[in-house]
């Protein structure tokens, strides 16, 4: 299963969604039959195939599996692991292009608070949850505070990140738009 996983990684990078939706469907499947729907070996077969939805707009359809891998990588970790952050975040993406603004808002929050007690207040993973927050409270329509979390997360990105990584320029790119 893993060798596929791969193939759909692959896929994916030569812009093949559907393709990579087929593959991570199927894997879900099998690793489904083999260990039952809500065994924790899941969660990254669930989140995969999550978020290729989520890259097609079907927030319908990313939805319930983001939540899902959320739930497990929580069951499987614990409440406070990094990686229950990052299901978060993917989740909060999909939360928020859904309209559900309180839940995102929630996600993104939590993602935050565990990202930031794992590795303080510095670490690229820090920044990534700011961004997702920033891009929250623009939508929200809070420019002054989401040009502050912008700025707060391109400071971090600046200290570990090349000035053309895609985070990095993201983050500047919505700087300038603030501006």
């Amino acid at each position: 299963m893993a060798d596929l996983s791969e193939q759909a990684i692959w896929l994916i990078q030569q812009g093949d969604l559907d393709g990579a939706r087929a593959v991570f469907q199927f894997v879900l499947d099998q690793r489904t039959t083999v260990f039952g729907p809500d065994n924790p070996a899941i969660a990254t077969d669930l989140a995969n195939l999550g978020n290729v939805l989520a890259e097609q707009h079907d927030v319908a359809g990313a939805r319930p599996l983001l939540e899902r891998a959320a739930a497990l990588r929580e069951q499987q970790c614990g409440p406070d692991h990094p990686d229950v952050a990052t299901e978060l975040g993917n989740l909060g993406l999909v939360l928020e292009e859904a309209g559900d603004l309180v839940a995102a808002r929630a996600a993104y929050e939590r993602a935050l608070a565990i990202q930031t007690a794992a590795f303080g207040d510095v670490h690229p993973s820090v920044a990534i949850a700011l961004a997702n927050l920033a891009g929250l409270l623009l939508h929200e329509g809070q420019r002054e505070p989401a040009r502050q979390t912008y700025a707060r997360a391109d400071r971090i990105f600046a200290e570990h990140l090349a000035p053309s990584d895609p985070a990095r320029q993201a983050t500047l790119s919505a700087l300038r738009n603030l501006t």
